[in-house]
């Protein structure tokens, strides 16, 4: 499959993306955004109704557009494999054939004009392009209108399909349109009258939906995903003002969530007033928002759009309760490209389709050593470690894999990535890789959650290159090197201190394992029942504490085996200085749990038998 573009003309500019191949991680070579505001241009005066797109907005439509064509054609693109899709802002525009016209001939594109339906189920497909597994709201919010509605995808299913309601909510209350309209309500009074007709049109729209009762959680909260621009400016005003996140560690807004309570949190003082009781000082209508200078990523034009944006956030509190809110980089490219995807690359894991087209992917790493690793590393993980990196999401009917068992086959792979490193520069170079400044900084289907996990965990795959364990080990050299971006992800890890410790074993193991089995042989197959290490995980119950519960000791057992036989030939990949100075230092008593009565342990230990 070849590259494509799509060019998508919204209300509020013009986005220009290409992909290289239609594969599922969805590889984008080029993008970028021409800001032309449609909805701005046909909405210049007071007056509710909307004028024709002026000749000079049509003139800047038609030259970035040229520049568009001839980056795509230095870049290879076929001029057919060029798509240009229209919403909201076009369709309405009352010289909307006129202008399509003009861009045809300007550029011999076709514009397709995506209508209210079909542009809901674009928007969709475009958050799921950019997440692995949606099973919730989805919003997407433009200049001049916003969507609701609800999407199931479930690519571990069998049956790649995606769920979506008939009955999209539409609404013109996009950021530029309600800025508008509270404009024109500039008192509480008349702001309290918007919001109730806001929160009614949203209570019927709802009704309409019919959204499942299984993408819910078990106290009936719904996870939302955000897409569009002034939503998006709420999650990077959420990162830069909620609690602990003055030094948030992962400037990337695809996946990044927060709990609704925290969003209101950050936005309430941005929302306008539509409390009649409340008196609105004069000076408040011309106080900056921002008077230290805008949060990361809000430029000053979006700033004047942030108060509409979490106005209608507050509206759709009121309707729906909202448990968890996840921000979406997708949207109508993302859907689009998603949309042309055969069914069978639905299934794929956007993480593991990024990693193996990635040029740091090693070749000597075959598929039947990376199997090898994997089913010898599960054997070992204690079965206490999923539900821990698991413990912040809420109970329901999620089908989703745990974290780790979806995580873990993605960490071999990214565990020989660092290798060619100077060995000093292993550790902290592993653990950036999932942050804004490394190889994964553009991989499609990471949470901030997941991110960090994956950064604790690479970290430790490098522990033996670290410091000793007096010095700090290798926390306490990255903790030194970068400690605000340290301190910020090791607060993102779900269980706290016992999250961190499983993550500490995750870690470990894959680095031991990959040490014992570091390349395989080319030029026979292996054993099938050869094992790197057998292990065993031996559960004792403890006392009671004083909740009546029952703590649980694991023990891990790792045995061994001194050699390794392949074709008459002994590979002593084991009965070696170098792995056995290791698994000295594997030998562990992790204790999980804040008090002593609740206190879980995990015991590691290494043994050898003589090999065969």
């Amino acid at each position: 499959m070849g590259g494509i573009g799509v060019v998508d003309i919204g209300s509020n500019g013009i986005r220009f993306g290409l992909v290289s191949e239609l594969t599922r991680h969805l590889p984008v070579i080029y993008e970028e955004r021409a800001p032309i505001s449609l909805f701005e241009a046909q909405n210049s005066t007071q007056s509710d109704v909307r004028t024709d797109i002026p000749e000079s907005v049509i003139i800047d439509v038609e030259n970035s557009l040229k520049r568009f064509k001839f980056i795509a054609q230095q870049y290879n693109i076929n001029h057919d494999n060029v798509h240009v899709v229209a919403t909201e802002a076009t369709r309405t525009a009352p010289n909307s054939k006129q202008f399509i016209d003009r861009i045809k001939k300007a550029t011999g594109w076709e514009v397709e004009l995506l209508c209210e339906m079909v542009e809901a189920k674009i928007s969709g497909m475009g958050i799921v392009a950019t997440f692995y597994g949606v099973e919730g709201l989805v919003m997407d919010m433009g200049g001049g209108s916003v969507e609701l509605n609800y999407v199931t995808h479930q690519p571990y299913e069998k049956e790649q399909t995606i769920q979506m309601s008939n009955h999209p909510i539409n609404l013109p209350y996009g950021a530029a349109a309600l800025t508008k309209l509270l404009k024109c309500n500039n008192t509480p009074e008349k702001r309290d009258v918007l919001f109730k007709s806001i929160v009614q049109e949203l209570k019927e729209g709802f009704k309409k939906l019919n959204a499942p009762e299984t993408i819910k959680a078990d106290d009936g909260g719904f996870t939302v995903y955000m897409s569009g621009g002034g939503l998006r400016s709420l999650g990077y005003l959420s990162m830069s003002e909620s609690d602990h996140k003055s030094n948030y560690p992962i400037p990337i807004i695809n996946g990044y969530g927060t709990s609704a309570e925290e969003l209101v949190k950050a936005t309430k003082r941005i929302t306008p007033n539509h409390n009649v009781d409340v008196v609105e000082p004069p000076e408040e209508k011309d106080k900056p928002l921002f008077p230290d200078g805008n949060p990361f990523r809000i430029s000053n034009r979006r700033a004047k759009l942030l108060p509409a944006c979490a106005f209608l956030l507050e509206a759709i509190m009121e309707v729906i309760k909202v448990r968890h809110i996840y921000f979406c980089e997708g949207g109508v490219r993302q859907g689009y490209c998603f949309n042309k995807l055969p069914r069978s690359e639905w299934s794929v894991d956007p993480l593991e389709s990024f990693i193996k087209h990635h040029p740091l992917q090693p070749n000597h790493l075959k598929e039947s050593h990376h199997k090898k690793l994997l089913k010898d590393i599960k054997k070992a993980i204690p079965s206490i470690a999923y539900e821990i990196l698991d413990s912040d999401l809420p109970s329901g009917n999620s089908k989703k894999p745990k974290r780790l068992e979806r995580l873990l086959p993605n960490l071999i792979n990214l565990a020989f990535w660092n290798m060619p490193f100077a060995k000093e520069a292993r550790p902290i170079s592993a653990f950036q890789l999932s942050l804004a400044g490394g190889a994964l900084a553009n991989a499609p289907g990471l949470t901030h959650i997941d991110r960090a996990i994956i950064a604790w965990c690479l970290m430790y795959r490098y522990n033996e290159d670290g410091s000793g364990d007096k010095s700090g080990g290798v926390k306490g050299d990255i903790s030194t090197m970068a400690p605000g971006i340290f301190d910020g992800v090791k607060k993102l890890i779900p269980g706290g201190k016992d999250g961190r410790k499983i993550c500490e074993i995750v870690g470990t193991l894959i680095g031991f394992a990959i040490l014992c089995y570091p390349v395989e042989d080319d030029k026979s197959s292996m054993d099938d029942n050869l094992v790197i290490f057998e292990s065993s995980e031996n559960i004792t119950q403890q006392d009671y504490n004083i909740e009546g519960k029952k703590p649980k000791k694991y023990e891990i057992k790792l045995t061994l085996a001194e050699s390794l036989s392949c074709n008459k030939s002994d590979i002593y990949l084991v009965n070696n200085p170098i792995v056995k100075g290791a698994s000295e230092k594997l030998d562990k008593n992790y204790k999980l749990g804040k008090h002593e009565k609740d206190i879980t342990e995990i015991v590691m230990k290494v043994e050898s038998k003589p090999g065969r």
